[in-house]
């Protein structure tokens, strides 16, 4: 076995390496071995455990696995038994039984081979710190720092020896039978000592070392703790094949056997005396220790003895046996020990005087005696006086001549009654000018200057006590059978304690006080207050005791006296237990499968961590708990379950983090030191500052490179608009021109000669409406199907006015909407229809004939615009011989217009021109197909 400096027990068995964690024994694997069987169990300076199998294999532990350590020197491998090793800071030791090796760790290359200069039989090899000590059976040492790295022949020789490190020095004994004299190594220097004193038919298996004071023999029959300068050993574990022992950090003791398992001692510090081997005289029901060496106590059965702890002798009083010792106080100035069943005192058996004394006395100033008894509380005179049987001096105490009654018992003769009260305990004072009496209904306070107080809980409710103690500052402690403790001072109780904060049962037997501590005796446990802070120590846990019956303690200087079922046990507590650390080794993070050290960053999509971590408790585990906080998650600190030791945390947002996790003892003895796991989960690439910064800076470039062309775009978009107001002004100049003007008026005028007055106002009127219908077009882009077939209708009106009769025109609407909810480019139909009047029908012969046609689809507005006009090519002729004809919208400039339009609204305008021939190939006329798509009526405006 082991007990590392981390506060595990380690365990090599035939089935392999086992590791207690605290609550239980975890199996280490192999990463590689030809066996599973180990032994050999040590810890190197570095903390790192070593371990060793049958097939000369040599094992460490890393990351929680046992990994095989291999040697280069071949010479090691053919060796036919390797008898040791040794694992230093710098060096591996390996003894065969004829050689050592020292190999360097870091690399697994021997260093140098030491010969041995005969065949040795090497037996053992340690270590203390860095020294080294070999022993070879035929009386050779190797000791190794040494100036002259040899071996050195000694005068004695063992056949069988084991070697041991007690931490200060290396020992050395013959195991078997043999009681040959033990030596020691101690600085380079050897000695001998004397043999170890066991029977000699006792078979010795091993030594054991647990600290420098505690060297141990295990043996056949049980284990023995020896003094190796003295030679003296004492059977502590009797009855069992012992083959090691350990101490863990606690103090625990842990024993091997070789066929009946493992076993742990609690303590050495705890000794059963039986005070009287008769059938049940050892059910101690009260202790009182008079001085260092002595100490008084009585059982169930009324028998009453003087026990010596030194000498461990018995004075048994000659009582009559009948009902149990119910207390005992001792009178320090007389030596006088006084009980319910009489008074005795230290140097004689035979009792000083036999007499019923009730449950409870004290002593005054005159040395009267005050009884609390099962049906009264009163006052007899000393009882060791001339006068025992005659009324009390009551000179000076006035409290006394208040209560003064007739005794019932004996006529004519008077003494201080107090209650006619069953009573349980009587106190007196530290002061000595008053004293308590716990009846069975409340608690009084009694001042001997004759004043009485009924001591009470708030609201006045009725204290009832069964044990009384005053503190050393002057506190008052009632102890009940179902409330626990009150805490009084000044006659008011301050504090309580109970089951709900602390105690482990509300029926309290004994309390005492030292040192500004309670210890209190229910009938579950001894435990131990502290009144400041209010943590409660269930002490019989902490000592080893757990289960222990205890009707009664006393506290000696430095020892723990237990009245118990079974007899009376001694502890040698030395005080209360003082706060000490809980080991806590190991706390390991996982995340995604990987293991993190401290200030791992974790991505921010693998945001789940977990942490495993062991605390160390021997002393009572199960007192054990974790508090723990993740600082950048929890605000306060959480409670977790010893028997729990894994923490899980999912979906951790972008931060740092700072796991803090302590052990502690719900007793409030131990608790860890505060570990911590600094951490930090990442933030997404998004939210990380140089992707924020290039993002900035891209943002900024796009913004630059959106608002340039954004301004292009504008700039072309305003050159389109003015392009468009351009060539819209050659529309409204070519509707406008002093031509058409003239033609309105020259057929004004010939209406008016043919005195067609009623056609005139007609044509003027319609003329007034198409220029104001045209001036007011003249600053919209778009306007509504209606507007643009009303000026076309007032324009063909006037055109059929200058020709009269041979010209007739139709419109054709077929529309699935509204004409005022059709929105087209203002005056873009005018020149298609201007042009079909001026170049195709102007010319012609005869009738003229003009068509429009509106058509609404699905995706626009489909405009057929048909003349039977002379044509497209006879128009051109005549306008070429016609130079100062007035010119009409072009061609190019519609085309032109149409370009804008698609350009500046993303919509695609088109227009197709036809020739129209007959057979003969002669023209008729022209057809025009304009296509306008929907347009939205928010863009009128625009």
């Amino acid at each position: 076995m082991l007990s590392d400096n981390k506060g595990y027990i380690w365990l090599a068995t035939d089935k392999g390496l086992f590791r207690f964690n605290g609550r239980a024994f975890v199996k280490i694997p192999f990463d590689n071995t030809s066996m599973q069987s180990v032994s050999y169990l040590q810890q190197d300076s570095e903390g790192n455990i070593w371990c060793m199998n049958f097939y000369k294999e040599l094992f460490s532990i890393k990351n929680d696995t046992l990994r095989n350590y291999y040697f280069t020197d071949k010479r090691i491998v053919n060796e036919s038994v390797i008898v040791n090793y040794v694992a230093t800071k710098q060096h591996i030791w390996l003894a065969s039984l004829e050689n050592l090796y020292q190999i360097d760790k870091s690399t697994g290359k021997t260093i140098k081979k030491i010969y041995s200069p005969e065949y040795l039989g090497i037996s053992s090899i340690v270590k203390n710190g860095e020294e080294i000590v070999a022993y070879g059976a035929k009386g050779w040492i190797f000791k190794y720092p040494a100036k002259k790295e040899e071996w050195i022949k000694t005068p004695f020789k063992y056949n069988d020896t084991r070697m041991m490190s007690s931490g200060k020095f290396i020992y050395g004994a013959q195991i078997g039978k043999m009681r040959l004299p033990a030596f020691i190594v101690q600085n380079g220097v050897l000695k001998l000592t004397k043999p170890f004193n066991i029977p000699e038919e006792v078979l010795v298996f091993h030594f054991a070392s647990t600290s420098e004071s505690e060297q141990w023999i295990c043996t056949q029959t049980g284990a023995y703790l020896w003094n190796i300068e003295t030679g003296n050993a004492r059977l502590v574990f009797p009855n069992q094949s012992i083959t090691d022992i350990v101490k863990d950090y606690q103090g625990n003791y842990w024993i091997s056997t070789l066929d009946n398992g493992l076993f742990v001692c609690p303590s050495l510090n705890n000794k059963l005396y039986t005070i009287n081997p008769s059938a049940g005289f050892d059910n101690i029901s009260k202790v009182t220790t008079i001085n260092n060496d002595t100490v008084v106590v009585g059982s169930t059965k009324g028998m009453l003895t003087t026990f010596n702890i030194k000498s461990e002798s018995r004075l048994h009083y000659k009582l009559p046996l009948a009902t149990e010792i119910q207390f005992i106080t001792y009178d320090s100035i007389n030596k006088n020990i006084f009980t319910n069943r009489g008074i005795v005192n230290l140097k004689s058996p035979d009792p000083v005087k036999v007499d019923d004394y009730g449950k409870s006395i004290i002593i005054d100033h005159k040395k009267n005696l005050i009884v609390a008894s099962y049906n009264r509380t009163y006052v007899l005179n000393n009882p060791l006086g001339n006068q025992p049987k005659e009324t009390p001096d009551t000179t000076g105490i006035p409290l006394y001549s208040h209560y003064m009654k007739n005794n019932i018992f004996r006529q004519g003769l008077r003494i201080p009654v107090f209650r006619n009260a069953r009573s349980t305990k009587i106190l007196l004072s530290k002061t000595k000018k008053y004293f308590w009496i716990a009846y069975y209904d409340d608690l009084y306070r009694y001042c001997f200057s004759d004043s009485t107080i009924v001591v009470r809980k708030k609201n006045n409710q009725k204290l009832i006590a069964r044990t009384l103690y005053e503190t050393s500052d002057y506190f008052l402690l009632a102890g009940t059978s179902n409330e626990g403790l009150y805490v009084i001072e000044h006659d008011k109780v301050i504090k309580r304690f109970h089951t709900g904060n602390g105690l482990k049962s509300n029926n309290v037997i004994g309390v005492h006080e030292r040192n500004g501590k309670i210890w209190v005796n229910t009938d579950e446990s001894l435990q131990i207050i502290d009144i400041k802070s209010g943590i409660i120590t269930n002490l019989l846990d902490e000592y080893g005791l757990g289960g222990l019956t205890v009707n009664d303690f006393s506290l000696h200087p430095d020892k723990l006296l237990l009245a118990t079922t079974s007899g009376l046990v001694i502890n040698d507590y030395r005080g209360k237990p003082v706060n000490g650390i809980i080991y806590f080794p190991a706390i390991k993070a996982i995340s995604n499968g990987l293991e993190l050290t401290m200030n791992s960053s974790l991505p921010a999509d693998k945001n789940n961590i977990s942490f495993y971590f062991d605390a160390i408790q021997y002393k009572s585990p199960t007192n054990l708990n974790y508090r723990y906080k993740l600082v950048g998650l929890d605000t306060s600190w959480k409670a977790l379950s010893y028997n729990i030791g894994t923490l899980n945390f999912y979906r951790l947002t972008p931060g740092s983090y700072d796991l803090n996790i302590q052990a502690y003892d719900i007793n409030g003895i131990y608790e860890s030191d505060l570990k911590s796991f600094p951490f930090k989960v990442l933030k997404p690439f998004w939210q990380q500052w140089w992707f924020i910064i290039l993002m900035t800076c891209f943002s900024i470039g796009v913004a630059y490179i959106f608002l340039k062309f954004w301004s292009k775009r504008l700039m072309v978009r305003q050159g389109l608009k003015e392009r468009l107001f351009k060539s819209q002004l050659v529309a409204i100049r070519s509707q406008m021109n002093p031509h058409f003007i003239y033609n309105v008026l020259n057929t004004v005028q010939g209406l008016l000669y043919d005195n067609r007055k009623t056609e005139v106002g007609n044509l003027l009127g319609n003329f007034s409406d198409l220029m104001r219908k045209t001036l007011q077009a003249s600053d919209k882009q778009l306007q509504s199907l209606r507007e643009e077939i009303e000026n076309i209708t007032l324009y063909l009106e006037l055109e059929k006015a200058r020709f009269d009769k041979d010209f007739e025109y139709t419109l054709e609407v077929k529309l699935q909407d509204d004409s005022s909810d059709l929105i087209i480019p203002s005056m873009l139909l005018q020149p298609f229809v201007e042009n079909a009047v001026k170049h195709g029908l102007m010319h012609k012969a005869g009738k003229k004939e003009l068509s429009i046609k509106f058509i609404q689809s699905e995706y626009g507005l489909n405009i057929y615009v048909e003349d039977n006009g002379i044509g497209r090519k006879q128009s051109m002729q005549i306008n070429q011989r016609n130079k100062n004809k007035p010119q009409s919208f072009a061609t190019k400039a519609i085309s032109e217009r149409i370009e804008l339009f698609n350009r500046l609204y993303k919509l695609k305008i088109t227009h197709d021109v036809v020739d129209r021939y007959d057979e003969l190939n002669n023209s008729m006329g022209t057809a025009i197909h304009l296509f306008i798509p929907n347009y939205d009526k928010e863009q009128i405006n625009l």
